[in-house]
């Protein structure tokens, strides 16, 4: 069956509003008594049925609570680079969405160009959340990843067990690592053309540890994918 994103439940009854009511009505073509699976993005998931629908939205019974849980167990923290390119950014924020990732936080960098002109996110934000709710559907999962606005790479701030920062001159591998025990992870990835030596030296004073992947240089966005999964495979549940 579908799944949708609802704002809230209220006793047995819950919404479908905006782009979720669209997407039901105008893409799908749901009508008045069709099944559908909703969640509430904190780890509640429900079977439904489609009591009524108007244009805007979509009245839904709830049925009875699914009881499954598909979230990684490791609260893991991807803090991402803005790409001048920004499709970039958010093909790794649909990604590391599906492979579990806890929060996800834009950085601007050196680098990110593009980034530093930019005055106001709320545009950008409701686009990336979009994205965010999506890949949670897609995927299966119940409770989304958190989603924070921008913020210059000076600021990054974190407690995390274990923290890293991918930087491709240098840094030991995630193996060197991986015997550590860690109930939270944070990965740093910087945009295209990688982070300024100054940028590694700053992080490394807030106690993020420089890895690489490799001997290949990875774009981006490439970068947060493999980065995110290979923690998740170490510390969370893949694998």
């Amino acid at each position: 069956m579908r799944r949708f994103k609802v704002d809230s439940i209220k006793g047995s009854v819950a919404y479908l509003r905006g782009q979720e009511a669209r997407h039901a009505l105008k893409v799908l073509r749901l009508k008045k008594g069709d099944e559908i699976i909703v969640f509430d993005g904190e780890g509640k998931e429900y079977s439904a049925v489609i009591e009524a629908a108007s244009p805007t939205s979509v009245k839904l019974k709830i049925v009875e609570e699914i009881n499954v849980n598909r979230d990684s167990p490791l609260n893991s923290t991807l803090y991402m680079g803005l790409t001048n390119k920004l499709q970039k950014f958010e093909l790794a924020l649909q990604k590391v969405t599906e492979l579990g990732v806890t929060r996800i936080v834009p950085v601007v960098c050196a680098r990110s160009s593009t980034a530093q002109l930019v005055k106001n996110w709320s545009g950008k934000m409701r686009r990336w959340q979009e994205i965010v709710v999506n890949a949670a559907k897609q995927c299966g999962r119940s409770v989304l990843p958190e989603l924070l606005e921008p913020v210059p790479l000076p600021e990054v701030e974190d407690d995390s067990d274990l923290k890293f920062v991918l930087w491709e001159k240098g840094g030991k591998s995630l193996k060197n690592y991986q015997d550590y025990v860690a109930s939270s992870v944070s990965l740093l990835v910087g945009p295209e053309g990688g982070l300024e030596k100054g940028e590694i030296e700053l992080l490394e004073s807030k106690g993020f540890k420089p890895i690489y992947l490799g001997k290949r240089i990875l774009r981006a966005e490439t970068a947060a994918i493999a980065g995110v999964t290979l923690v998740q495979f170490i510390w969370g549940d893949l694998g």
